[in-house]
């Protein structure tokens, strides 16, 4: 998600798939739309719970949006019946990109502080429905003005947090983003600088965001934005690597994921179907491709 600028900083039919290139592993193909069941407005930044039963997006990041998170209940693969606004998540700023552990830590961000702590990445606990009191994590942060976390991803252990961190300078973009790890230590997550080569193979001078990780933290997907605004082009890619503690190999782009503006891709939880969203005329919604 793109962080939008206000008065200082704000968080600002299906085509036939051809046979993907690349490795096996990454052949995702057959793109389909997923229904939220009353549901109508846009439907951005997915992510799938470990066991699959809920659903978790935004609404529209858009300058004049109210963006807040939602949920849905899994009717089938494709079918999702919405529940509403997240309780106790949401506050008067922007806030989306859910991520939530398999234990049930619900992180996400949110701008409701930042021109006081320039931090953005808040962490709760999700249980019946609803979310408790958010907790900032201050030490995912850089604490430089401009400078902050848009996206993230915490992986099924709760033990890691893919965050994108982006350099704002007034546009409706970044000017950069990269991916980066913060690690959970004592009781809050902390970014670790020392991890940064594990996405050398990943990060370029294009903007990385939106990251997805799969279960076994092998794999992870993201989007990668190209050119300059208004011509710009998004992508999302997959890389895997040989062990938790090794970087991420060169990454494949998914060349059947496409259209305007297909970004946060999410795991379903056996690995084998991503979620996403593009925009569809001037709508966003969510979209699945499987292997």
């Amino acid at each position: 998600m793109f962080v939008r600028l206000g008065a200082v900083l704000l968080l600002s039919a299906c085509a036939q798939a051809s046979h993907p290139a690349g490795p096996e592993w990454a052949h995702f193909a057959h793109p389909e739309p997923v229904v939220i069941q009353g549901y109508d407005g846009d439907a951005m930044e997915p992510f799938l719970t470990r066991d699959g039963s809920t659903l978790f997006f935004n609404n529209s990041n858009a300058p004049d949006a109210q963006t807040d998170l939602h949920w849905a209940e899994r009717i089938d693969d494709t079918t999702f019946r919405y529940r509403g606004r997240i309780d106790g998540a949401n506050s008067t700023a922007l806030d989306g990109v859910a991520s939530v552990s398999a234990a049930g830590r619900l992180c996400f961000i949110s701008t409701r502080a930042y021109e006081a702590t320039l931090s953005t990445v808040y962490c709760s606990t999700w249980r019946n429905g609803a979310a408790d009191t958010p907790s900032p994590q201050r030490d995912v942060s850089v604490h430089i003005r401009g400078r902050l976390m848009f996206d993230l991803e915490q992986s099924a252990s709760g033990s890691e947090l893919v965050v994108a961190d982006g350099e704002f300078r007034g546009g409706p973009a970044p000017a950069s983003a990269d991916l980066r790890l913060a690690r959970w230590r004592d009781g809050r997550f902390v970014l670790s600088a020392e991890d940064d080569a594990m996405f050398r193979a990943l990060n370029t001078s294009a903007l990385e965001y939106a990251a997805a990780l799969s279960s076994d933290n092998l794999m992870l997907a993201f989007t990668r934005l190209e050119g300059h605004m208004p011509f710009v082009h998004t992508s999302i890619w997959i890389a895997r690597r040989s062990s938790i503690n090794a970087p991420f190999d060169a990454p494949v782009r998914l060349d059947t994921i496409d259209g305007n503006f297909v970004e946060g891709p999410t795991f379903s939880p056996d690995d084998n179907a991503i979620y996403y969203h593009r925009k569809v005329g001037d709508h966003y919604a969510i979209w699945r491709v499987t292997r």
